[in-house]
């Protein structure tokens, strides 16, 4: 009698803890979100449902939807075809106009940046981690061609293509709309999204690599800019997985970046 209340007794122990188990797993696959890299065009004015799923490398599958305008991205366009400025030295000619671009894009990228922000308080972030996500977010993005030229008479190297595009980047509501987007298309975003957030973002570029990315000043180690007494570390953006502070092996001599914009205040 007594083996057979033993065995009762392990039997209910063994059920206790499998459930436990069980509890656990199912929570731990409810915290995963479920989600897709998407977008969904909602209505005749090609205005879109876009879904966005993406990893860092302190997390994984961080989940995000936005709903963006065909309407508004076809403004932003408009204002970007009507950036004209005398042809200068390099820096200050593309500083000015990413100066431009940044300041038409503030106001109507709230819901990307407010996104990103609730993201970042539900999960506890850190400041550094929360502009991780942000750049992460980007770098998740297929990286595309923004041709001033027709892309066909061009080597695109098989990547996605778009052409005819004056100055040859896209501001950042049409890239978060059509995701067609090149180095400085992204990093262009990624610039107002930081600085929207309070960071002290940079946008530097090389007309030897014919490349642009971001340096931001936070705390991190490796290849950096030094500006007015603070480290701006590079942070390459056109690709997963490019950490802060680590310049490409083909683009990786710092005397050839310089600053095109950076917040003065």
């Amino acid at each position: 009698m007594k083996s057979f209340f033993r065995f009762i007794f392990y039997m209910i122990l063994v059920f206790i803890l499998l459930s436990g188990v069980i509890d656990l797993l199912n929570e731990s696959k409810s915290d995963q979100p479920v989600c897709e890299d998407v977008f969904t065009v909602i209505n005749a004015n090609n205005d879109r449902m876009h879904q966005r799923e993406w990893e860092t490398k302190f997390a994984k599958a961080f989940c995000t939807s936005y709903y963006s305008e065909e309407n508004e991205s076809l403004r932003a366009g408009r204002a970007r075809n009507e950036i004209i400025y005398d042809i200068e030295d390099y820096e200050n000619f593309w500083g000015k106009v990413y100066r431009r671009l940044v300041a038409e894009s503030r106001e109507n990228l709230d819901f990307l940046a407010d996104s990103l922000v609730s993201i970042s308080k539900e999960k506890n972030l850190s400041s550094s981690q929360l502009a991780e996500l942000v750049v992460t977010f980007v770098q998740d993005i297929p990286y595309s061609y923004v041709r001033v030229e027709e892309c066909s008479t061009v080597d695109n190297k098989g990547k996605p293509c778009i052409g005819n595009v004056a100055l040859g980047l896209l501001s950042p509501y049409e890239f978060v709309h059509s995701l067609f987007g090149d180095c400085d298309t992204r990093a262009v975003l990624i610039y107002t999204l930081l600085e929207k957030m309070g960071y002290d973002p940079m946008i530097v570029i090389s007309n030897e690599y014919a490349h642009a990315m971001i340096a931001l000043n936070i705390p991190a180690a490796g290849d950096h800019l030094k500006y007015r007494g603070k480290n701006y570390y590079f942070w390459e953006t056109t690709g997963k997985g490019w950490p802060i502070g680590i310049l490409p092996p083909n683009s990786n001599n710092i005397n050839y970046w310089k600053i095109a914009l950076v917040n003065e205040l």
